[in-house]
């Protein structure tokens, strides 16, 4: 089965962190992944500050401040021999209030790993991390109209490439009624977003581990964790927005 998750780094807010990575993850490795975050999880509970700093945020593994950095770095290479692809978009604020409306341009990047990658089959299963996109369960999208535009790609850092072409994907967010009005047609390409806490979910703290490493990269020009990722089995790509 085929899953995909997303979560973000930084926040919306004009005063606070310099920018904000919206990440999409997609894999078949959902397992994997899995016991990888537990295996971490339990080495964390064998030292009483690092089992203090666990119960604290309730069970769950998150990217900032953990507590450890030898065995941060230990979860990201073990992470980095799992088959995945993630898909990031990065918005450099420069001081400025970022809308709730840019979190949906993330999906453009599902709908493309489906055409591209997936052989336009669709997901199993789609869950974001709680209230990503609104307070809504799920979410509906239907894809109006997808083209595949010439992509030219520059190296900026080794394996992650900024995408300098421009895609057509145009979709929009349904309510319920349009839900159950589009889904009688199978023609329609339509992808459901849950929303899941986190702290219920391995999967999504693996994706704040590696959202968290692309967001260091940008926010404090750290790469230390994001190189991990170099020549490994995850493939990385990303844009960059300057400006809001």
């Amino acid at each position: 089965m085929e899953f995909a998750y997303l979560d973000e780094s930084g926040d919306l807010g004009g005063k606070g962190s310099k920018y904000l990575v919206l990440t999409l993850l997609c894999t078949h490795k959902k397992q994997d992944i899995i016991k990888i975050i537990r295996e971490a999880k339990q080495r964390l509970l064998g030292n009483n500050k690092c089992a203090r700093w666990l119960n604290k945020h309730g069970g769950e593994i998150k990217f900032y401040s953990f507590p450890d950095k030898t065995l941060l770095k230990h979860t990201l290479k073990k992470l980095a021999n799992i088959e995945m692809n993630v898909y990031f978009m990065c918005f450099k604020k420069e001081g400025n209030n970022i809308g709730k409306e840019v979190k949906p341009l993330i999906v453009s990047d599902l709908f493309e790993y489906i055409f591209e990658c997936s052989d336009r089959k669709k997901i199993d299963k789609v869950i974001a991390d709680i209230d990503f996109f609104n307070k809504e369960k799920t979410n509906h999208f239907l894809l109006q109209e997808y083209k595949v535009c010439p992509a030219e790609f520059k190296n900026n850092d080794e394996d992650i490439k900024d995408r300098t072409c421009k895609r057509e994907c145009k979709f929009i967010l349904l309510d319920s009624k349009a839900y159950e009005d589009n889904k009688k047609d199978p023609n329609k390409m339509l992808i459901t977003i849950e929303h899941h806490n986190s702290k219920l979910h391995e999967e999504l703290q693996a994706i704040d581990l590696i959202s968290g490493s692309i967001f260091m990269f940008y926010e404090n020009e750290n790469r230390e964790y994001l190189k991990l990722f170099d020549k490994s089995k995850v493939k990385i790509r990303g844009e960059i927005y300057a400006g809001t």
